[in-house]
């Protein structure tokens, strides 16, 4: 190769070199445009970009794209890299553009840009959203299996496995999703699974909540803040750029065909798997069906050697072909077969008898088997399974047994009797984890029939489980002292907010106003902020409604809060003027005037009026009698947040050591966090950076251990900063590389145009 090129015109071929090739030009203009999509940007900034990489003019890369041939392998080399890496452009295309330009080493340049095979590098870290299984051995259905992985591996974007409700359809699909994330065996290797399912909540599954669960698995949840177009096309970005199987299990619940033409045309490389109990003519086109029918004999006989362990009724079976009138009179039809078994070991009764009345059946198989295993159960099972209707997804055997009032013996035994009937499912990651109860969509169905013929009970359980979240939410709240305390929802966070809902919904407006207030700090620190925008959202309402104009004021002030730092000035306005109008309607407490002037600091700090801003924060300093010490310390690092932006130095190294001190003597763990980093700017501004490092390192692990993203990101961006001047470019890209796909996972467009600009700069 030729040596480095200087910046210049003259490495361009003159227009009258016969080394001139079009297609060449149409293939690096595409991957300008692609990049330049992908990055928000225009395409004279993306050349001048790659001219500064290279050596060269930005119009310079113009000529190329006009065809003319660059003269240097290494230019090439560097122009490919940014397609792939930055235009998410893939091995098809870098193959025809290293042969347009006549590359001789294009097999190693492709090997290391696009590997294919196994040599294809994983991801740092897995992402997927998996349930845990309900089953304790997987049965293989071969047959199945084999046609859903031959599925995968043609053009079709979507495989749809259709079968009567309890074939196994959940169970397929979940184990070969599972088996999709492995680097063994036969099957396709994906690098993240998503799961959606419409089974406990049926026909709510649409394109925006599948868009907005996509980008929480990979790991983006800023996206879900989007507007709807721009959340597509952010989530699809995702999905091109990575091998992303999304699962949509019991979709013949859901009526959203834009959510149909959208999985029809997933983009590739990513993949969906549908599973459906109806084949409609809508999924003919660019679909892979497999028809999943009843177990064949031997998976049949497989599944009841299994079933009959767990019920611990083995040795009853002398010859377990004696089972097969059973298997014929369930059509293999493993859910049925279960519950058929467990109506053998508490009916009591002899195997023949039980086939008979599976034969004698009228109407529905499962409607039969579900009044037989009903009538097998005490009061206290009953009521476990009712209430069990009420989770989202899955439930804890605490809020289960209090929800239920059955407590003690008599819930371990509702619960074995429920197993033991195939009526709840277990799910347990492992020996060390508490199982959690969960609910097939049959019996889901069929137990919500039987609540609504129950009101009294179903208001006495409800009652209950708004009881139970509130105390588990009053544990947590604003532990500003102690963000251990987060640890108690990471398993309940989504059953919580659906306690606030329908508190809301059914006039129970302070519980709904208690559970929100309870679970809105969670939300906001684990960087679910869809979750924290909508919380705070019902917490308004359920104040509106209570008269409670203080409470009012603080969500909305969450809420403008929350808009700003993700971008959306324009929305965070509207709430902007609700807050004033609430504002001037009543005398507000010091904590209500703090919420109330931080969200004007927010607003103004984000709108560029640091003169606003800076008042704001003034306005909090001359009431802070009777304010929360973390309140006072909150303000005092935003005050000292617009001098920094303003120029003044000298102010803000003093109030933040000043405010620094109070944050540790009250434990406010965040606030040392923040208060440090800005303290780090300072020495980096003052090109102190022994004392940068040794704050960084002091906050580095608290920021990590509480999984403070935000904060973990402008870490990061300082580190930038530090290796940068010390000389060691290398890792201050590899710093500003995670803080960029931190700020970008957040949704934080000013942040992540900034971090990118000065990754442009190194």
């Amino acid at each position: 190769m030729t040596s480095h090129a200087h910046r210049g015109d003259h490495n361009a071929i003159p227009i009258s070199d016969p080394n001139r090739n079009e297609a060449f030009g149409r293939l690096l203009s595409g991957a300008i445009k692609s990049i330049a999509a992908y990055e928000g940007k225009t395409e004279p900034i993306i050349e001048e970009e790659l001219g500064q990489l290279i050596g060269i003019a930005g119009k310079t890369i113009q000529r190329y794209k006009a065809g003319h041939l660059p003269p240097e392998d290494r230019t090439v080399e560097i122009l490919a890299t940014a397609a792939i890496q930055r235009g998410y452009l893939g091995r098809e295309w870098l193959q025809r553009f290293l042969h347009a330009a006549r590359y001789p080493f294009a097999d190693k340049l492709l090997d290391r840009l696009c590997p294919i095979g196994p040599a294809r590098p994983r991801p740092p870290r897995v992402y997927e959203n998996l349930p845990a299984p309900t089953y304790t051995q997987f049965v293989m259905r071969q047959l199945a299996f084999d046609e859903m992985i031959d599925g995968l591996q043609q053009r079709s974007a979507m495989v749809l496995i259709v079968g009567l409700g309890g074939n196994g359809k959940t169970s397929l699909a979940r184990e070969l999703a599972a088996r999709c994330l492995k680097d063994d065996g036969d099957t396709p290797r994906f690098d993240a699974v998503v799961w959606v399912s419409d089974k406990d909540r049926a026909g709510t599954t649409n394109l925006s909540v599948v868009l907005d669960e996509i980008a929480r698995t990979l790991d983006y949840p800023g996206f879900t803040q989007f507007e709807h177009d721009e959340k597509r096309r952010e989530v699809e970005n995702l999905l091109r750029r990575q091998r992303v199987l999304v699962v949509i299990d019991n979709f013949e619940t859901i009526s959203d065909g834009a959510l149909l033409s959208w999985l029809l045309r997933l983009p590739e490389p990513s993949k969906a798997i549908v599973t459906s109990r109806e084949y409609g003519r809508e999924f003919r086109r660019n679909c892979w069906p497999v028809e999943l029918r009843g177990m064949r004999d031997d998976e049949a006989q497989e599944f009841i050697g299994q079933r009959l362990r767990v019920l611990r009724i083995e040795k009853l079976v002398s010859d377990q072909a004696q089972l097969e009138p059973l298997v014929v009179a369930t059509g293999g039809n493993p859910k049925a077969i279960e519950i058929a078994l467990g109506l053998i070991k508490h009916e009591r009764r002899p195997l023949p008898q039980v086939v008979d009345d599976l034969y004698a059946a009228r109407g529905e198989l499962f409607d039969d088997l579900f009044t037989r295993a009903w009538s097998l159960l005490d009061e206290a099972a009953r009521h476990v399974l009712l209430v069990l209707t009420f989770f989202p997804n899955s439930a804890s055997g605490a809020a289960l047994s209090a929800t239920a009032d059955v407590h003690g013996f008599a819930f371990d035994h509702a619960i074995e009797r429920l197993t033991d009937l195939a009526l709840l499912d277990v799910q347990q990651i492992a020996l060390t984890s508490a199982p959690r109860y969960t609910l097939h969509p049959l019996v889901r169905a069929f137990a919500g029939a039987q609540l609504a013929e129950q009101p009294t009970f179903e208001a006495g359980a409800r009652d209950r489980w708004v009881k139970w979240y509130i105390v588990l939410v009053s544990k947590v709240g604003f532990c500003w002292d102690d963000l251990s305390k987060l640890l108690l929802l990471d398993n309940e966070y989504e059953t919580a907010h659906a306690v606030a809902l329908w508190a809301l919904e059914n006039g129970r407006y302070m519980d709904s106003h208690q559970v929100g207030k309870g679970i809105t700090y969670f939300f906001y620190v684990r960087g679910i902020w869809d979750k924290s925008l909508s919380i705070n959202l019902i917490r308004s309402q359920a104040a509106q409604y209570l008269s409670d104009i203080r409470g009012e004021i603080k969500a909305i002030a969450n809420c403008v809060q929350m808009l700003v730092v993700q971008g959306s000035i324009k929305e965070a306005e509207t709430y902007l003027l609700k807050l004033h109008e609430l504002g001037q309607s009543s005398q507000l407490s010091p904590d209500t005037f703090y919420a109330y002037q931080h969200a004007l600091y927010f607003f103004w700090a984000a709108y560029g009026d640091l003169d606003k801003a800076q008042q704001a924060c003034q306005e909090v300093l001359r009431s802070t009698e009777g304010m929360s010490k973390n309140l006072d310390i909150a303000n005092c690092h935003a005050l000292a947040t617009v001098w920094y932006r303003m120029g003044k130095l000298k102010e803000v190294e003093q109030i933040l050591l000043e405010t620094l001190e109070k944050a540790i003597q009250y434990n406010y763990q965040r606030a040392v966090v923040f208060i440090t980093i800005r303290l780090v700017a300072i020495d980096l501004d003052q090109g102190n950076p022994e004392g940068a490092a040794k704050k960084l390192s002091e906050i580095r692990l608290k920021a990590y251990e509480h999984q403070d993203r935000r904060y973990i990101a402008e870490i990061q961006r300082l580190y930038a900063r530090l290796h940068t001047l010390r000389g060691d470019l290398p890792a201050a890209r590899a710093a500003l590389a995670e803080a960029i796909d931190l700020f970008e996972r957040l949704g934080m467009r000013r942040e992540l145009a900034e971090a990118r600009e000065a990754l442009a700069d190194l």
